[in-house]
């Protein structure tokens, strides 16, 4: 922003100290725009499974969870990003626990939203609900939910865990408090609001493909909650996506952030001028604005696990989706 006056430079300069004093600010003396940008993005990134597992495996020999140390879990690390987190407004890790092991009763303002990844015998409790987790299983934490996972079973299990805590922490209501005890009792069947297993999604993921595919993203179906029918959080949507045998969406754009998990098949995707080659396993991220399509390079269908914060952007008007091919 351009200065007009008929004062000196020093006197703007001391104009300035006076105004920092009186704790004020005048955006209007410093070059650029008004409202300027953040100085960091989020960027389109590709995280290989092949790469991943290994440094998870390895996880173990450093940690075992513990009271101040509650969760053995490796981030994923957006180099836009200086929280070290997948996305300006999501979080996504992945969770390593081996037989036997608990990770120990918490709760938290964020919301965590668990996909099951591999394993027999993972499970979470959450208020008193206990969810055992298939491979595909999706299990919701609200907010100030008590929780704890654990493994009975005999072999390591892992997920991956969603959380809308940069959100929370930017809006300054982040908070954590600890059980009282490492786990909490488990007294009841989990609730159709929490607990959303693989074998009813892909079930309805599969009916949804037999209508007509949409040109931007092929077959598309939202985890939606069974009470009020929307989103799962005000924060963060999920969705499971199927790109049939050689489909190719067109490209688009839109204004919310995609954070993507492949379940299944081998595909390519392009984010404006990268070209992310995939497989079973991997991840990656689409970030506000971008241009970015699939394709299914594969004679199978691809499956992918998708987390979004559509529904935040939904809430403040700021949602936007435009052809961009």
């Amino acid at each position: 922003m351009a200065v007009q006056t008929t004062r000196t430079v020093e006197e703007l300069e001391a104009y300035c100290a006076r105004l920092r004093a009186a704790g004020l600010d005048a955006p209007w003396s410093r070059p650029g725009p008004l409202i300027p940008p953040k100085p960091t993005a989020t960027q389109p990134r590709h995280w290989r499974w092949r790469d991943i597992e290994p440094l998870l495996r390895e996880s173990s020999e450093f940690l075992s969870p513990h009271r101040g140390a509650e969760r053995r879990v490796l981030r994923l690390h957006n180099p836009g990003v200086p929280e070290r987190t997948v996305a300006h407004s999501l979080v996504l890790a992945i969770q390593y626990l081996l037989p036997g092991e608990v990770a120990p009763a918490h709760r938290h303002s964020p919301t965590a939203i668990r996909f099951m990844l591999h394993g027999e015998g993972a499970f979470t409790t959450v208020d008193n609900q206990k969810c055992a987790m298939k491979q595909g299983d999706l299990v919701l934490t609200p907010g100030m939910a008590w929780h704890d996972h654990g493994n009975e079973g005999g072999a390591p299990v892992y997920w991956m865990d969603i959380l809308d805590w940069q959100i929370v922490r930017f809006l300054e209501n982040l908070t954590f408090e600890p059980y009282p005890d490492e786990q909490q009792p488990a007294l009841r069947n989990p609730g159709r609001d929490i607990y959303f297993p693989w074998s009813e999604a892909h079930a309805a993921l599969l009916r949804r493909a037999e209508q007509a595919p949409d040109p931007f993203d092929d077959t598309l179906l939202e985890y939606i909650d069974p009470e009020s029918g929307s989103s799962l959080r005000p924060t963060v949507a999920c969705y499971l996506q199927l790109l049939r045998p050689r489909a190719r969406t067109r490209a688009h754009r839109e204004t919310s952030c995609a954070v993507y998990r492949v379940v299944q098949g081998r595909g390519v995707t392009t984010v404006d001028d990268q070209t992310f080659e995939w497989e079973p396993g991997d991840f990656f991220v689409v970030p506000p604005r971008a241009r970015h399509a699939h394709a299914n390079v594969g004679t199978e269908p691809a499956v992918l696990f998708t987390a979004q914060d559509v529904p935040l952007l939904k809430l403040l008007r700021l949602y936007r989706m435009e052809p961009a091919d």
